[in-house]
């Protein structure tokens, strides 16, 4: 088994070519759908040679003898298989059967979004000349690098403080993401300029008395009336939850960061090792200077949990979740 990047799974089928498996698992759920349509796009199969399958809804026997079934006219069969994580027992034994000598003639994508409680049995059960593709959640560089290259595929240019803040403020999930690039290249239509780090504030709905960073200040100062005052008025004027959760996390990770960079004695050296200046690096050792280690990895906990909530169909209100979630942290020991 090959592990791929999602850039090196576009350059493989820009070059035609294809595996007999392609396993395309992690949290960016989007994207993997994209990569589906982007195969679509590039090979043109004819609908005989091409289907997708929900594995909870689909007969998996009857999806496997599709991809063993000899392509019409063309020399490879598509077939697709979504929620592989929602696999009974048998249909599940019956596909890792499948792995261990799928079709030569068949490419078979297998997508997944497993829950972090529960173990993969995939990735062990494909071959040599299988793939597993790993869309994994973006980093904050590589989300701004995402959120410019859709912008300029519609011709709208940014600036890198622009990119930086919307990001900050939305989370990494391009999901999220996609969607406020389609507001930002309405808002810059017939514009011939450069999105601003001014335009991102406006766009998102902060009034000039607010302060975006309103949540993410109240949660590092460890107030909880403030916090649950500026997560209401973030929710209350269209703010996104996921949004709001990365700002929630990122100002508990960078406390943690720097109390254990502190408690290591790295001196100076450490500022940069958090990769801040020495300022932001003492204002955040204030900051963390309110809860300790353990109760901050509870809390980076607590975010993950919440994120699973939130991208889950678990049928939690994303705002109350995003309440309780601020008020577990700052108010509780």
């Amino acid at each position: 088994m090959q592990t791929l990047s999602p850039k090196a799974l576009a350059d493989e089928w820009a070059k035609k070519k294809t595996r007999p498996v392609y396993y395309l698992c992690g949290e960016e759920t989007a994207l993997k759908e994209a990569a589906l349509k982007r195969l679509a796009a590039l090979f043109k199969p004819e609908s005989f040679n091409f289907s997708v399958r929900d594995a909870e809804t689909s007969d998996m026997h009857q999806v496997l003898d599709e991809a063993q079934t000899a392509p019409m006219l063309a020399d490879v069969r598509f077939v697709a298989v979504k929620h592989a994580e929602k696999l009974k027992k048998d249909p599940m034994k019956a596909l890792l059967a499948y792995l261990e000598d799928p079709c030569p003639s068949a490419c078979l994508l297998i997508l997944a979004d497993w829950p972090r409680e529960k173990a993969d049995p995939i990735p062990a059960a494909l071959t040599g000349d299988c793939a597993l593709v790993n869309f994994a959640a973006m980093s904050p560089e590589q989300a701004a690098d995402h959120l410019n290259a859709v912008l300029l595929a519609k011709g709208v240019k940014s600036d890198g403080a622009a990119l930086d803040l919307m990001v900050e403020l939305l989370g990494c999930d391009s999901l999220t993401l996609d969607g406020e690039a389609e507001k930002i290249i309405l808002f810059m239509h017939g514009q011939n300029r450069v999105f601003t780090a001014e335009d991102a504030v406006a766009l998102a709905g902060f009034a000039r008395a607010q302060h975006p960073f309103e949540l993410s200040n109240a949660v590092c100062a460890r107030q909880p009336a403030r916090a649950a005052e500026a997560a209401a008025k973030m929710l209350e004027g269209g703010a996104e939850p996921l949004g709001l959760l990365s700002q929630v996390s990122r100002a508990v990770e960078r406390m943690l960061k720097v109390k254990r960079l502190a408690a290591a004695g790295d001196g100076p050296a450490a500022a940069y090792q958090a990769g801040m200046s020495p300022g932001q690096y003492h204002a955040a050792l204030r900051d963390a200077g309110a809860y300790s280690e353990d109760k901050l990895l509870r809390s980076l906990r607590r975010c993950l949990e919440a994120e699973e909530l939130l991208k889950s169909s678990s049928g939690r209100d994303p705002e109350l979740v995003i309440r309780q979630l601020v008020y577990e942290i700052t108010g509780t020991k």
